[in-house]
């Protein structure tokens, strides 16, 4: 499957966000080809680092069931490559470098 990689802006990260994300990281079933999508992203960003553990960390949901978060760990403290997928419509919105310690 070739998905065309977006890098959103933070404004548009932010559309996808909602008060009281659910954590559905337990509970979750695969709504999207998440690594077709993220593998081209990995190997762009990070040139597959292949020394490094690349897995699911978390997942986040809007409470209307819309949008998922899924968050996968980079090389990098305290970052994540966010893909959010669009649960009802079955496909990748696109992606976000979400950095926590910034």
């Amino acid at each position: 499957m070739n998905m065309n990689p977006k890098l959103l802006s933070n404004e548009e990260y932010r559309e996808t966000l909602y008060p009281n994300m659910v954590n559905v990281t337990e509970s979750a079933e695969e709504v999207v080809d998440l690594w077709a999508y993220a593998d081209q992203v990995i190997e762009d960003a990070y040139h597959s680092c292949t020394a490094w553990e690349w897995r699911v960390a978390h997942i986040y949901e809007t409470p209307d069931t819309k949008y998922q978060h899924i968050g996968i760990p980079v090389p990098k403290d305290d970052t994540y490559l966010v893909v959010i997928a669009n649960k009802r419509e079955r496909n990748v919105v696109g992606h976000y470098i979400l950095e926590l310690g910034v």
